[in-house]
């Protein structure tokens, strides 16, 4: 359940049944380079979804015309079954849309500062004392340093960090790009079961990852993206279970590509 007491404005219930998100046919340029070509893609309620490809493949394109920082030239947006294709980014987080990039966080505030920034939009005071301390409660390590400045905490405490934005934002779609990028394999299980207990608490997922095997341990299922294009989908297991088949889609090629 999306939190919005106290909110400025009446966030618009999804449609019964929908997908928590739906991207069909976009298309999208830089000018008058074309880096998507009918890229479609959903995740439905409570799944979790990952979207693979070596990188400038036109993954983070996407991304952005997801979270409405770029205007797609065709196809659509859907959030919870509403067409948000001419929304703003704003009015997308409003509507349930959490993005987590990296380790991106305010490095010159403190953890406790950095979440209560991702509470700007409450107007009651109390409910965002609440959503901070609801976040803090998730991730034990952060609340140990709730008044370090982010830019002394670890790699991995930036990433938990980020992640803990999403507590606070309460969403019905967390979409992650690349959160295992540099990060010790310890760490990144560690991060991994964070993202399984956000899912819990109700979020879809979708993760945009290169590392095949942190991501497929994670969703239901996955997508593999090659020059704006989507070429395969299939089921996690599937795909895990089949190597071989992966590796020539991570390369480009369509190998054992099925149906």
């Amino acid at each position: 359940m999306l939190l919005s007491r106290g909110r400025e404005r009446v966030v618009t219930a999804p449609v019964a049944g929908a997908p928590a998100l739906e991207v069909s046919g976009v298309q999208c340029s830089y000018g008058q380079v074309q880096v998507l070509f009918d890229a479609s893609l959903r995740v439905d309620q409570g799944e979790m979804v990952a979207l693979l490809g070596p990188n400038g493949v036109g993954k983070s394109t996407l991304l952005k015309v997801i979270g409405g920082l770029l205007a797609p030239d065709a196809g659509t947006v859907a959030l919870g079954g509403l067409d948000v294709t001419r929304w703003s980014t704003r009015e997308r987080i409003e509507h349930g849309l959490c993005q987590v990039v990296g380790q991106s966080t305010f490095g010159s505030l403190s953890v406790e500062e950095n979440l209560r920034m991702h509470a700007y939009g409450a107007q009651d005071r109390e409910w965002a004392r609440e959503a901070v301390d609801a976040a803090l409660a998730v991730f034990p390590r952060l609340e140990a340093r709730s008044a370090q400045p982010a830019s002394t905490l670890s790699g991995g405490e930036r990433q938990m960090l980020a992640l803990a934005k999403s507590i606070v934002q309460s969403p019905r779609l967390l979409v992650i790009d690349e959160f295992s990028l540099g990060l010790a394999p310890v760490v990144v299980g560690g991060l991994l079961d964070l993202v399984r207990r956000l899912n819990e608490r109700g979020a879809a997922v979708l993760v945009v990852e290169q590392s095949v095997n942190v991501a497929l341990s994670l969703v239901d299922r996955a997508y593999v993206m090659e020059k704006g294009r989507i070429v395969a989908e299939d089921a996690a297991a599937a795909l895990h279970a089949d190597p071989e088949r992966v590796h020539a889609l991570m390369l480009g090629g369509h190998v054992g590509e099925r149906p």
